[in-house]
């Protein structure tokens, strides 16, 4: 390809500097570009009222489990026979706020990155310095990841010293499950920014980069699900009478689990939210996004951050893969990509 590296060979150091270059200049593009800034302030912003409310909530529960259980006539109640875990301040923040602001950030991030300058013909000089391909595609995906990264754990940091200001202290185990939470959170950011990469490095156009990523966006995001409450209809079918059969029952319930856990594979938002609840809520056993129910374990049972990733390695490893299996496509694609 014209503008390649005319050198057949490389050392490891040149390869090691031209890869730091790249990434280097991607993470600082990223940290003062003004669209970054722009969402990353969006997100703050989003994410003040769901941690304001985990905040609430967490004194509420403190309150209660100091005033004792409430004995009612069915036994203990729930609410107050436990104490809080500094990790539930965390859990409106999933849903609320990174599954659709953390995604369009992401999106944003990477829509552009090859895409830009192969139309204003940059690519094509870049390739003239002696940085080979993979050290530009990857190098580009790195400083991408590691923006997000460094927007995470610092919002993180922030959220840790307004703990402590609450009189709140994590203990280990919380601490585990809000580290848990943010390297899932990254993880998923990193899957809509490879995504936006990938579609950068396969359409030539700025304007219809964006676009198709807006419509995978989409998809992902409603149609996916929508498809998953279809699905539920036409498969699962309608739910079993009062007098049915307990056979009848148990076949019902494993279509619904079939067909809830491959929606919840193929709707990164799905996926995100259970690993991250789970995560800050290490006794959650089971969650159906399409029925709407949960299941926990008992109170009694000791519950550690690292069981729940255990419970649900299918879906941790569904969203650590998923981003990397983009870059792969985005790699293979810009080797391939003709820039003449």
């Amino acid at each position: 390809m014209i503008g390649d590296n005319p050198s057949p060979t490389r050392s490891n150091r040149s390869t090691g500097s031209g890869l730091l270059m790249v990434a280097r200049k991607e993470f600082t593009d990223h940290l003062t570009s003004r669209t970054f800034l722009l969402f990353a302030v969006l997100l703050l912003v989003v994410c003040i009222i769901p941690f304001q409310q985990g905040l609430a909530g967490y004194h509420a529960k403190a309150q209660a489990y100091a005033e004792g259980p409430i004995i009612t006539p069915w036994g203990v109640e729930e609410f107050g026979s436990v104490p809080p875990a500094a990790a539930d301040v965390y859990s409106g923040l999933p849903r609320a706020a990174f599954s659709t602001t953390g995604a369009i950030l992401a999106i944003a991030m990477g829509f552009d990155l090859v895409s830009r300058e192969w139309q204003t013909g940059s690519l094509k000089l870049l390739l003239v310095r002696p940085v080979f391909r993979d050290q530009i595609i990857t190098g580009k995906a790195l400083g991408g990841l590691f923006a997000l990264t460094t927007l995470v754990f610092a919002g993180l940091a922030v959220s840790l010293g307004v703990l402590l200001v609450e009189g709140i202290v994590p203990d280990s185990d919380a601490l585990i499950s809000i580290l848990l939470f943010a390297l899932a959170t990254v993880a998923f950011l990193a899957f809509y920014f490879s995504l936006a990469l990938t579609i950068s490095t396969v359409v030539p156009r700025t304007g219809k980069a964006f676009l198709y990523a807006l419509v995978a966006f989409f998809v992902f995001t409603a149609l996916v699900p929508t498809v998953g409450v279809v699905a539920k209809d036409v498969v699962v079918g309608a739910h079993p009478l009062p007098g049915a059969s307990p056979a009848e029952r148990e076949d019902y319930q494993a279509r619904l689990e079939l067909v809830e856990s491959v929606a919840t594979f193929f709707s990164p938002q799905w996926n995100y939210e259970l690993v991250a609840t789970s995560a800050l809520e290490p006794r959650l056993a089971a969650y159906g996004f399409i029925g709407g129910s949960a299941a926990y374990l008992p109170y009694d049972v000791t519950a550690h951050p690292a069981d729940a990733f255990a419970r649900f390695w299918q879906n941790v490893l569904v969203l650590f893969m998923a981003p990397l299996v983009l870059y792969g496509i985005a790699f293979l694609a810009f080797q391939r990509m003709d820039v003449r």
